[in-house]
C-alpha cells in the first residue's frame, strides 16, 4: 500500500534505531509492532509478509528521553511539523539522507520522508504523553522490544478515531483486523475495540481495503465483515 522505497528506508532506519537503543527502556508501537506480532501467523496463512510500515512509532521511558533524542539526531532525524514528530529526508536521485535546506532545492517527487513519532510516559516538550502509556509492559520478540500487545491494540483503536488522513485510517483498520485475526492472542472485547470493529463493518471502503491488502483478494470484503461479526459474537 506504500511506495516500496519508503518502506525499505523506514525498515533500514528502524533496525538502526533498535541497535542503537538496545540499552534504553523503550518499546516499538504502531505499524512496525503490529508487523512483528502478526507476521508469523500471517505468513502461514498467505505465504507472504504482513504489511510493513512507512512510519516509525516509539515509546521511550522519560528517564531515557534525552539519550534517545541524541541517538535520532545522530542518525539524521530532524524536527518536523508536530512537537512529537521527527523526520528523515532521503534523496531518490543520489540515494543519500539530506537536510531540510537541501530538500528545498529538490522536486518533492524525488524525496522520501520517513516520520518518527515519539511517545513517553512523562510529559516532555518533544514527545507525546498518553495515559495509555503510563506503565506499559515491554516484551521482546526476536531481540526487538515491543510494547505489549494489549496496549498496542488500545493505541490502535484510539488512533483509529483520531486520524485526519484517509491513508492512516485505512492502515489502522488493517492493523486492528490483523491483530485480532493473526496474532494468535485472545483479546478481551473492550468498549473501544467493539466501537472500532463496528466502524469497520459499517464502512465498505474500509472492508474493501482490508480485503485487498490483508486478504489479498478485493472480492473478499464480505469475508472481512463476517469474520469481524464472528469475533464480536465470541
Amino acid at each position: 500500500m506504500y511506495d516500496l522505497l519508503e518502506v525499505e528506508i523506514s525498515y533500514e532506519y528502524f533496525n538502526k534505531l533498535i541497535k542503537e537503543c538496545n540499552k534504553l527502556n523503550f518499546g516499538i508501537i504502531g505499524g512496525w509492532a503490529v508487523y512483528y506480532y502478526v507476521n508469523k501467523e500471517y505468513r502461514k496463512a498467505f505465504g507472504l509478509d504482513y504489511l510493513k510500515s512507512r512510519d516509525i512509532d516509539i515509546f521511550i521511558d522519560g528517564k531515557d528521553y534525552l539519550k534517545f533524542l541524541d541517538i535520532i539526531n545522530k542518525l539524521g532525524f530532524d524536527k518536523s511539523a508536530y512537537y512529537f514528530r521527527y523526520e528523515l529526508i532521503y534523496n531518490r536521485l543520489n540515494k543519500t539522507i539530506i537536510n531540510k535546506e537541501q530538500a528545498k532545492k529538490i522536486d518533492i517527487y524525488n524525496l522520501v520522508y520517513v516520520f518518527l513519532d515519539l511517545f513517553s510516559n512523562l510529559k516532555k516538550k518533544q514527545a507525546w504523553y498518553l495515559d495509555i502509556l503510563k506503565r506499559p509492559k515491554i516484551t521482546e520478540f526476536n531481540n526487538i522490544k515491543l510494547v505489549d500487545i494489549d496496549t498496542l491494540l488500545k493505541l490502535k483503536t484510539y488512533s483509529f478515531f483520531e486520524r485526519e488522513k484517509l491513508d492512516k485510517e485505512l492502515k489502522d483498520a488493517c492493523d486492528i483486523y490483523s491483530l485480532i485475526m493473526y496474532s494468535n492472542y485472545k483479546f478481551n472485547l473492550t468498549r473501544e475495540l467493539k466501537k472500532a470493529l463496528e466502524k469497520i463493518i459499517k464502512r465498505d471502503d474500509l472492508c474493501d481495503f482490508i480485503a485487498e491488502n490483508v486478504l489479498r483478494d478485493n472480492l473478499k470484503s464480505s469475508l472481512v465483515k463476517l469474520s469481524i461479526k464472528n469475533f464480536l459474537k465470541s
